[in-house]
């Protein structure tokens, strides 16, 4: 067990200071003792220690972002592994995170908002051309400080050309910001990035994600199935020109996303000139005010406890779900970030309003399907967790599942009523196997007939 000012990773690494804990590893602030300067440690946790796999692809893409070297990207000095526990040494990177700023200050001025973005795009051309696809892109892993701007945390980014590892089924991102493909299970490659890039723009300038739900399983599905708007209804004023930017970064379909983040930095460009924030070739950030943005209701907002809580928000969840099912019923929580916070709520928040009259606040109810998928994914997570459903069966359960909410558009009813009957199959067969039973038997039926109904609305 790791212990401020006692513990040396690496024979020169002394940790000081936790900065965040989260569900994958902890962030510390250490001291190089072979360089005299203080660098930041992320430490993965134990039960991803024991995982091979995850060892492997936490090692290897530790080595492969370290070659990666620019401006906009947190530079990852060295890795090792001390006493079976493997360890990142990356950049201490000073500012505030862009999920803090957004906390206080609820939405930024269109022209800082897209300077912002046009940043994290340099950073990602470079990530892009060297292989390597971030697949959490979110106001937490962005840092500002002063003018400058700097993309966070490859922890769980992937170089191209490797398979994804985990078990089949894995979602790895924070929902409210992953890609339709990212949802569906599909791999992810360089536009899901743009994607993600285009969900923080949103929140940006309107104060809140594209899409908000009660559970991260219907925000999931409303990633690949629901239609964001456009941030003008939620913020009257901006240019019709920056919703047609943010609307390709946010198409279901990658290929009618920009094919590059330079291109997709360029068409950030053509929407302010300079004068408006953004600067050729730089970005000219300049620190948030407080309460100077008209509309801005959330200054000094909070999380709600049960909201902070690590692994409650996730509770009804797919991505909980999985974290159970790989842990062995250990329980899970959010993907940590490399400043260690963990990413922002993933329920429902409140909109940010503009001044004058208030538009028509577009949908955020759940549709049936998705609220009584919700249900069944808790009932499921909790069965695992109780030992009443067997990690196989709930695995099972768990792909049958994402197979039926996370199909391309377009499913005949057939189709549909195929994929439903097939769950109904697999959930019937482990009952029968002894690896579904008791309470869970009985609620997950319940669940199982209240998604059946739910799907016949469709």
């Amino acid at each position: 067990m790791a212990v401020a000012g006692t513990t040396v990773l690496g024979g020169r690494y002394k940790l000081l200071a936790v900065l965040g804990t989260g569900g994958m590893a902890t962030v510390w602030r250490a001291r190089d003792e072979m360089l005299s300067r203080d660098v930041a440690v992320k430490v993965l946790n134990p039960q991803h220690a024991a995982d091979a796999e995850f060892l492997d692809r936490f090692e290897g893409e530790a080595r492969h972002a370290a070659a990666v070297s620019h401006p906009r990207l947190v530079t990852v000095f060295d890795c090792g592994v001390e006493s079976g526990t493997p360890f990142i040494v990356m950049e201490l990177v000073a500012g505030r995170t862009l999920r803090q700023v957004l906390d206080e200050a609820g939405m930024l001025p269109p022209g800082r908002a897209v300077a912002i973005a046009a940043a994290v795009c340099e950073g990602l051309e470079a990530a892009h051309a060297a292989g390597l696809v971030h697949r959490d892109i979110t106001p937490a892993n962005i840092v500002l400080n002063g003018g400058e701007v700097k993309v966070l945390d490859f922890g769980i980014a992937r170089a191209d050309g490797t398979r994804a590892a985990t078990a089949a089924g894995t979602v790895l991102g924070t929902v409210a910001y992953l890609s339709p493909e990212q949802a569906s299970g599909r791999p992810a490659d360089p536009r899901s990035d743009l994607y993600s890039l285009g969900c923080v723009l949103f929140e940006m300038l309107t104060g809140r994600p594209p899409f908000t739900a009660d559970s991260a399983v219907g925000l999931a599905y409303r990633q690949v199935h629901d239609d964001p708007g456009l941030p003008s209804a939620w913020r009257p004023g901006l240019p019709a020109s920056l919703d047609q930017v943010i609307a390709r970064l946010l198409a279901k379909d990658p290929s009618s996303r920009p094919p590059t983040a330079a291109a997709a930095r360029a068409g950030l460009l053509s929407v302010f000139s300079p004068a408006d924030g953004v600067q050729n070739g730089g970005t000219a950030v300049l620190p948030v005010t407080p309460g100077t943005v008209p509309g801005t209701p959330r200054r000094g907002w909070r999380p709600r406890p049960s909201e902070a809580a690590l692994g409650a928000a996730l509770a009804a969840s797919l991505i909980a779900l999985m974290v159970v099912l790989l842990t062995g019923g250990q329980g899970g929580g959010h993907p940590v970030t490399a400043s260690g916070s963990p990413p922002a709520s993933l329920a429902a928040r409140p909109a940010a309003t503009g001044t004058g009259s208030s538009p028509a606040q577009p949908e955020t109810t759940l549709s049936p399907v998705a609220a009584a998928a919700a249900t069944l994914v808790g009932d499921l997570k909790e069965g695992v967790t109780d030992g009443q459903v067997a990690p196989q069966a709930g695995q099972n359960l768990f792909n049958q599942l994402q197979q039926l909410l996370f199909q391309s558009p377009g499913q005949n009813p057939q189709q549909v009523q195929q994929q439903y009957s097939q769950l109904v199959q697999v959930f019937t067969q482990d009952k029968s196997k002894g690896q579904v039973t008791g309470q869970a038997a009985t609620s997950l039926s319940s669940a199982i007939s209240a998604l059946g109904a739910a799907l016949g609305t469709l």
